[in-house]
This record gives C-alpha cells, structure tokens and sequence, in this order.
C-alpha cells in the first residue's frame, strides 16, 4: 500500500470511528432530550389539572383549562375549550381497574397528537386534563435536526484532523522514502561515471593486442577509476548514516587550531599551497577527530582543485570554535552559492560533481555546528566550520 493510499484508509477510519460515536452520543442526548420535554408535557398537565381542582373547590367553572370529569357509567362533563375529545372510557378505566392515583395516555386527532392526564378525585369520578402536543413535537424535531447537524460537523472536523494527523504521522515514512529514493539515484550517479570508465579502459584494452605499458596504463585508469567509486560509496555510506542518525560522533576535547595545522602540513595538491594560521590561539572544541579531520579534508582539497593558494584559520568567537578555509579561486558562482552543501552541486566550472561538501554539512550538524560559504570581498572562496567550544573550554 503506497502511503497516499495509507492517509486516504487512516483518515476514513478516523472519519467513521468519529462518526459512529458521534452518531451514538447523539441519540443518547436525544433520548434524554426527549424525556426532558415528556417531563415537562406531564408538568403542564399536572399544573392544568391542580387549576381545575382550585376552580372547581372555589366554587368556580373552570373555563380556560380543558378538562373533563367523567364517571363510571361514561358520561362526563367539559370545562374549558377541548382541543380534541380524549378517550374517556380508557382513562377511566386505567385509574379503576388497576386502582392507580393517576394515570396518563397519548392519543391523536388527525395529525395532530395529544397527552392526556388522568386522576380519581371521588368515588366512580376521575378528572382528565389534555396538553397539546404540538410544541412538544417540534422541540423533537429541533432536536433531531440539531443532533444530526452535530454529528456531521463533528464528522467533518474528525476528517479534517485525522487528515492533518494521519499526514504529520506519515512524515517521517515520507522522508525515509524520499531519503531511500535519493539514496539510490546517488549511488546510482556516484557509480556511473567511475564504471564507465572501468568499462571503457576494459574494453579498449581487450579491443586488440597491446603492449605492455598499454596494458599498464589502461589498468591504471582501470584502478582509478575503482578508488573513486570506492571513496564515493563510502562518502555516500557515511552522509547516509549521518543523516539517520546511526553514526553518532564520539565527543572529545579537540584542539581545532592544532588539527588544522596537521591537516595544512598532510594536504599536497599539484599546483597549489595549502597554509595555516600558526599564529591562532588555541581552540578546544568537543568533537570526534575522526569525522572532523574528514570533513575538514574535504573543504581543503575542494579548495585546493580551484586555486593557487588555500589558507585555514581558526579562532575562537562566541562559544563556538570557527575554522576558515580561504582560497584564492574564482569564488563560487553566485546562482550556486545557496546550494553548494547540496548533493552533487558544483560550485564553479573548476570544482568537482560529488557528496563532499553535503557530507561536510552532514558531519559539522552531527557536531551541534553550521558550515556556511561564501565569497572572499577580494575574490575566491571561504567556507567557514562552526563547532561549539568544549565544555572545559568554556569554564
């Protein structure tokens, strides 16, 4: 299952678990809802039924409520304007037979829906007393359209976060598929140009017979070429864990300004000097010498490819240990300058297609670091490799 398919299936289920719970919830409180307004139909009556009562014991006709006496045999007698005829006899005889105090029964008229309520008030004597249920009816209805506008916007809600929610969860399966994904076009772009050169030299060997030393030469391109894929899997191997977070650096005091120095006097590139600072104070920072000397190695001899003269300075600013690499090149190229840490970016026509710089980025943010380039004022390259100071360095 692909993952849109995933975030489509997690937030239907979201969507219809809301739902059916919503749905549930919903008539339960219509159901209370309900029993509310019976509660209150069977007040009114039982208010109508004690105004009757006080009329009637005042030795008055009580004209406004409808109700009715009636007795055993089935005659009665109205009070007040009837909104229908209640069954009489029924109401009667549920008080009677079942010796009850009071009783009470809902009947209609047509479309029209009534309660009627019933208590004995002397011997083979009962009153009934009649609430239209016309208000109560629509008050049910309110509550239906209420309870169901309820549950489609708690619907509609629950879709749009689970939606929300179930994409932030894919995130992190999203970037594994995207890191996988660039992981294989790298590989596949890092091997490409070393194999075809294997394969050419290979070939125009076998083509015909040839000397020795052609057979020399060609085996060298051949060995070359294999090294250069070798350093580039491994490079793409290490950015790889780096950015997984499986190759965690081994923290320990570091004097930065001494690794320089090392790194100024082992670098030997045809055509170019490569210095350092001597005169820079001494910069501790916590760090694993490995991973920096690498990444420091790149930046050098990425410089070193593009210029004349490559100077490294180290020096101390803020809680952080900051190391320059300065060289007297053509500079980066300014459409490309923002992207130089990307994979396989090339900073000018001079410098080289590869991960280096991405797995400087790589190994310095591993480290709590930054690593920044930029464009001397006076032309060439700097890039600059931020570390945070040790801990003893800072007490």
């Amino acid at each position: 299952m692909n993952l849109r398919r995933l975030h489509i299936v997690m937030t239907v289920l979201v969507a219809a678990v809301t739902a059916v719970t919503a749905f549930l919830l919903a008539v339960a409180g219509y159901r209370l809802g309900v029993g509310h307004l019976r509660q209150e139909t069977e007040r009114q009556a039982e208010r109508q039924m004690a105004q009757t009562l006080a009329a009637l014991q005042a030795g008055q006709k009580p004209d406004k409520t409808p109700s009715w006496f009636v007795r055993s045999d089935g005659a009665s007698t109205p009070f007040g304007d009837s909104p229908a005829d209640p069954p009489l006899r029924s109401l009667f005889q549920s008080v009677s037979n079942e010796g009850a105090t009071e009783a009470s029964d809902t009947f209609s008229r047509g479309r029209d829906r009534y309660f009627a309520f019933v208590r004995p008030v002397g011997k083979d004597q009962a009153l009934v007393t009649v609430v239209d249920l016309g208000g109560e009816d629509d008050r049910r209805s309110s509550l239906r359209t209420r309870f169901g506008l309820a549950v489609l916007l708690l619907t509609g809600l629950a879709t749009g976060i689970g939606w929300f929610v179930s994409g932030q969860a894919l995130v992190p399966a999203r970037k594994a598929l995207v890191e996988r994904r660039g992981f294989l076009a790298d590989a596949a772009h890092e091997m490409r140009t070393p194999l075809a050169i294997i394969q050419a030299s290979a070939s125009q060997a076998l083509s015909r017979e040839r000397t020795s030393e052609e057979y020399v030469r060609s085996l060298a391109e051949i060995r070359a070429a294999s090294e250069r894929a070798a350093a580039g899997v491994n490079e793409l191997l290490d950015l790889a864990r780096l950015e997984s977070g499986q190759a965690i650096p081994r923290l320990a005091p570091l004097r930065l300004d001494l690794l320089a120095e090392e790194l100024a006097a082992s670098t030997r590139v045809e055509g170019c000097e490569v210095t350092a600072d001597e005169s820079s104070d001494a910069v501790v920072v916590d760090a694993d010498m490995a991973l920096l000397r690498q990444a420091i190695d790149n930046v050098v001899r990425n410089a070193a490819r593009r210029s004349a003269k490559v100077k490294l300075e180290c020096r101390v600013e803020g809680r952080d240990g900051l190391l320059a690499v300065i060289d007297d090149g053509p500079g980066f190229d300014p459409n490309v300058l923002p992207h130089v840490f990307d994979r396989f970016r090339r900073g000018d026509s001079r410098g080289e297609v590869g991960i280096g710089l991405a797995l400087v980025q790589a190994i310095v943010a591993a480290h709590g670091g930054a690593a920044a380039a930029e464009n001397g004022p006076e032309g060439g390259a700097i890039v600059t490799l931020r570390i945070p100071l040790s801990r003893a360095a800072l007490t």
